[in-house]
Parts: C-alpha cells; sequence; structure tokens
C-alpha cells in the first residue's frame, strides 16, 4: 500500500525549544518521513531536527515590501483574510496532503491565532486533507465559540494532553471518536547530556527559567521579577543550592535570555549564580534532568523535569500548566503559581519552600507515574502512526 504524504504545519520554529521537543518526540515516535512547515527554517536546521525530517519554509508575507503591499491593498479590497493565509501556506495548500497534522502545542490558547488556525484549517480540509490537532491545551472558554466547535469537528482527530483540555472538547460536543487523551509527546523526549558547564553542581542546583511572555501577563506591573528575585536570595540566604538560569526560548522578539541576564548580573558575584548557555531541546534536557528543583515558565521545561523526575514549580499563564499538574498530582494548587494572581513578592518563594519540604514526597510521585505516564504519550504515537497510515 502507498504510504501517505504527511506535513506538520504550525511550527513556529526550534528557537522555541518546546516547539522543537514537540517535532522532535513525534518523529522519533512515527519513523517514518514526515514535511515540517516551519516559520523558522534556518532554526530547525541548526538544532535537533536537522535531519529528522524535511524542512519547508512557511512564507512570510512582511519578508518583502512589494509582496506585502500587494497582499495588504488585496486584502482591502476584497475583505478576506483568506489571502494572507493562501500565501503563507502555499507549500501545503497547492499541492495538498493525505495527512496534516497542526502541532497543537497551545495555540488554541491565544484568542489572536484562533482566527488563522480555523482558516487554515478550512482550507486545508476544502482542498482534500485531512487534518489532525496534535498535542493539544486548549482555553476552554475558546471553546464556547460555535465557529470554534465548527473548526474541531473539522478535524478528523483531536489529541490533548491533558485533561482539562480534553474535557473541554467533550463538552462542546464533539464526537467521542474523534476526541483521545494523551500526555505531550516530549514527554517521550530523549536527553543528551552534554559535559556541565562550571558552577553547575549537578544533584544540587536550583534551575530558574523565566520568559518575557509570561512577564506580559501579570496584572501587577513587574511583580512576577520581583517575585524571581525574592526567590534566589532565599536560595542562596537558606540553602547551599547553586542556581542556574535557564533559558528555553530565543527568539529575537521573545527572548528568555532578556530577562535572565539581568538576574545573572544581579547575582553573578555571589559565585553560585551560572547562565546556561542556549542549546537544543535535548541537550536542555540534558542540564534539566541534573538539577535538584526547577522552577519554570516555559511549559516545555517543565515537561523536561517532571519526565526526568525532577520536582518542578510552574510560574503558570493558561489551562496548559493546571491541565499537565493536575493530570500528574490530581491537583495543580502547589504545584503551579498563576502569574495572573501575583500580588506581593514572596508567593514564588513560599511555593518553593513548600516544595522544598515535600521533596521526597514529589521525587517518590514522579517516580510512580512517570514511566506509565511516558508509555501512555507512546501509545499516542502510535496511534497517530496508525492513523496517518490509514
Amino acid at each position: 500500500m502507498e504510504e501517505k504524504s504527511v506535513v506538520f504545519y504550525m511550527h513556529a520554529g526550534s528557537g522555541n525549544h518546546g516547539c522543537e521537543a514537540i517535532v522532535n518526540s513525534t518523529c522519533g515516535m512515527l519513523e517514518r518521513p514526515v514535511d515540517v512547515l516551519s516559520a523558522r527554517p534556518q532554526e530547525d536546521k541548526a538544532y535537533s531536527l536537522n535531519g529528522l525530517c524535511r524542512i519547508l519554509k512557511e512564507e512570510k508575507i512582511t519578508a518583502d515590501f512589494w509582496t506585502h503591499l500587494y497582499y495588504f491593498l488585496r486584502k482591502t479590497v476584497t475583505r478576506s483574510p483568506m489571502c494572507y493565509i493562501d500565501y503563507r501556506f502555499q507549500r501545503i495548500l497547492q499541492e495538498p496532503y493525505d495527512w496534516a497534522v497542526s502541532i497543537g502545542g497551545d495555540n488554541y490558547c491565544y484568542p489572536r491565532q484562533v482566527e488563522d488556525l480555523m482558516l487554515l484549517n478550512r482550507a486545508l480540509t476544502e482542498r482534500g486533507s485531512r487534518t489532525v490537532l496534535w498535542g493539544a491545551s486548549l482555553e476552554p472558554e475558546l471553546l464556547k465559540r460555535p465557529e470554534v466547535q465548527e473548526d474541531m469537528n473539522r478535524y478528523s482527530h483531536l489529541f490533548a494532553r491533558e485533561a482539562v483540555s480534553f474535557e473541554a472538547l467533550r463538552n462542546a460536543g464533539i464526537p467521542e471518536e474523534k476526541l483521545h487523551l494523551y500526555p505531550d509527546p516530549a514527554f517521550c523526549l530523549q536527553k543528551k547530556e552534554a559535559k556541565l558547564p562550571e558552577g553547575f553542581s549537578e544533584g544540587n542546583t536550583v534551575g530558574i527559567n523565566v520568559s518575557p511572555l509570561v512577564a506580559g501577563m501579570e496584572n501587577v506591573p513587574g511583580i512576577l521579577m520581583r517575585n524571581y528575585r525574592e526567590l534566589i536570595t532565599q536560595v542562596l540566604d537558606k540553602t547551599d543550592l547553586k542556581v542556574a538560569l535557564l533559558p528555553h526560548v530565543v527568539w529575537e522578539t521573545n527572548d528568555d535570555r532578556s530577562v535572565l541576564r539581568p538576574l545573572y548580573e544581579e547575582y553573578r558575584d555571589t559565585g553560585r549564580v551560572i547562565l546556561l548557555p542556549d542549546s537544543d531541546c535535548m541537550t536542555l534536557k540534558g542540564y534539566i534532568a541534573r538539577l535538584r528543583f526547577l522552577v519554570a515558565a516555559r511549559t516545555h521545561a517543565s515537561i523536561a523535569a517532571y519526565s526526568s523526575g525532577v520536582p518542578a514549580l510552574v510560574a503558570g499563564y493558561s489551562v496548559k500548566a493546571e491541565g499537565i499538574a493536575k493530570d500528574l498530582f490530581g491537583t495543580d494548587k502547589h504545584y503551579v503559581v498563576p502569574v495572573q494572581a501575583l500580588s506581593n513578592p514572596g508567593e514564588l518563594a513560599e511555593a518553593f519552600w513548600r516544595m522544598y519540604e515535600r521533596e521526597e514526597e514529589i521525587r517518590a510521585t514522579l517516580r510512580e507515574k512517570i514511566p506509565s505516564y511516558i508509555e501512555k504519550a507512546r501509545q499516542g504515537g502510535a496511534l497517530l502512526k496508525e492513523i496517518l497510515s490509514s
């Protein structure tokens, strides 16, 4: 039987090492040739996706002035947003694939992205592709909109990565036969153990990850960074732990290092704080696996910790952090600190010390649950592989 053609789309680029981890781990599960339409193909070739898949370029209207002007005028005259979609995604619309897999992640958590997702899903299905939403978290409030429910029904299959999103899809009336609940594929990501940087004490270091995106979600200006500073100060004052600042996204417009570097400069003279280098997702997981604790804003940094048995506290802002923590621990309380709710500078530190005191209990929970959780993620990959062969 002829092998079906498959493309992954809505991949933003490997400079977001969470996006990289999803594609990397999924390609490993499928064990077959896959094309990946990427917004930043140069990044994919620089990190771990090089050689794993065939990387295609998603077109950027803004890359050329005259193209941008033409499509702007066309959209103005026709009042149709589809002209942008037709240009950006021409590689997968002009020659449709048998299967088009939306690398879901948290795309359906952001209202601004949902309009493009719905337009593209409709265009793909109208041109004959069958679509799959893979490894997704979805904002339950968005699923109450009839047009979003209609969009969900266009997918042949929907894979939610945590139960909160799965139940939201079920409550939106999506047929049961389309719905699947499996952990994020990045739980299966292989780690690569690079040489540890000087100042990193294996098993006695706290990893700190923060992002400008998450800082933008706060309701009290500056409160998130004040919380991180208070946390680092208390860790240095009360323990002999080292601190490793860990970037997980390095895009020019959304670079974790832009908020981590000031922290490094502030504490570098203590001799106990280091800034880890940018690395591919597998190497980053190798660093995270050798931490004692992680405090992270990026979801896939926390997934790397959980799957390595490392206790993690998440400075969260959406359903994804809440849902993953509930699936693992039965509750998100004490495992996720909602950024929007921060009101005083000591809240993150308070949550950290609670984790510190319960370290062995949390490690025991992870030892018990993670092997079956990883196996279930693999089963999700096996089901996807079967679907894409049909």
